[in-house]
């Protein structure tokens, strides 16, 4: 997370975890590092920022053409996006509003977004839609209206009293999904034509596996029950409680998912891996609900490697990130000390590497 007020190309943004770290406008996805070649492939061809940025003796900002004539000035804060626009705050004092705003502008120097929000969210790795927020605080309440703007400065969806963040990028259609949740109602999935891909029904949605170039799959909760779904609504694993689901790989041509039985009562949340305390039992299973393996503990990760170990019949075994068994389940426990992890087998503590070589 860095403060950088810098042009950015499409390959330096790479290099920038997100934009909430700058300033109030930030990300609520990464899909750095998780988005196809094809993706880059196609904004490769994107025209060069017909501008500059040039910061003057006070500390403010202008964007000028490439003849140095200003475009729009009094800016702070302000970076280029994707090689395609320019989000900045701008100082605003026209008797209805003062203070500094953010807003959105082309290399042209058309405002696509109004400098009127006192935040702009977008994924800076796609830059194609912004979630923009007015707080509407008064000595009685302190509340934000946020809504959705597209690239073409259309609403998608206009400001109201709800609570959005991007959930996932559809590269192959350059489509945005949004998680639209209304303050004291349910949340739904809308994607950046403003329609929804699921009707707001849930009190909760966790995407799985944004910006993978996969379908995207999502663990949504309801009255303290969860289910996996995709993005049609499409039920996998239907709703249950004590159900816990998160991705477990994507390598493959369908994607695999671990789902934990957590004990009763349990109101744990986050990855398993920091909530094994309160994990009964696992699985994992594909995209159509088909059971890969079973575990009578929880699944858990070895620390320097890429394996997992699981527990059937009261032995532990070893399997991979694909799912794939590596060890049958023949030892009675295990030692974890990170480079070096040693299996127990008839009393005998046998290191990991000479099982892999014999196997």
């Amino acid at each position: 997370m860095t403060n950088k007020l810098a042009l950015l190309t499409w390959v330096s943004i790479l290099s920038v975890g997100a934009v909430s770290a700058m300033t109030p406008a930030h990300a609520t996805i990464s899909c750095a590092g998780y988005l196809p070649n094809s993706y880059f492939e196609r904004i490769e061809n994107n025209e060069a920022f017909a501008g500059k940025l040039v910061k003057k003796g006070d500390g403010m900002q202008q964007l000028q053409d490439l003849d140095s004539n200003v475009i729009i000035d009094n800016l702070t804060n302000a970076y280029i996006l994707m090689d395609k626009y320019l989000l900045a705050q701008r100082q605003i004092n026209n008797g209805k509003e003062h203070g500094s705003k953010y807003g959105v502008v082309n290399a042209a120097g058309k405002i696509i977004v109004p400098f009127k929000y006192d935040e702009i969210q977008t994924e800076p790795d796609i830059a194609t839609s912004f979630i923009v927020s007015i707080n509407t605080s008064d000595n009685a309440s302190n509340a934000t209206k946020q809504g959705i703007i597209n690239r073409h400065g259309d609403w998608v969806y206009p400001l109201a009293d709800v609570r959005i963040q991007h959930a996932h990028y559809d590269s192959d259609y350059d489509q945005d999904y949004f998680i639209v949740a209304k303050n004291r109602g349910l949340t739904g999935l809308l994607d950046d034509r403003g329609y929804w891909a699921i009707m707001p029904q849930y009190d909760a949605i966790y995407p799985l596996n944004a910006c993978t170039g996969e379908p995207l799959y999502l663990q949504v909760s309801l009255q303290n029950k969860t289910a996996l779904i995709d993005q049609n609504n499409d039920v996998i694993l239907p709703l249950a409680a004590n159900q816990h689901i998160e991705l477990f790989n994507s390598y493959g041509d369908v994607p695999l998912f671990l789902r934990s039985t957590l004990i009763d009562g349990s109101n744990a949340e986050g990855m398993s891996e920091d909530i094994q305390d309160d994990i009964e039992s696992a699985q994992i299973i594909d995209s159509n609900g088909k059971l890969i393996l079973s575990s009578d503990t929880a699944i858990r990760k070895l620390l320097y490697h890429q394996l997992y170990t699981y527990k059937q019949a009261g032995k532990i075994g070893l399997l991979n990130d694909k799912g794939n068994v590596v060890l049958e389940p023949q030892f009675d426990s295990y030692r974890d000390d990170a480079d070096k992890v040693w299996l127990e087998k008839n009393g005998e503590m046998i290191h990991l590497n000479t099982l892999l070589e014999l196997d």
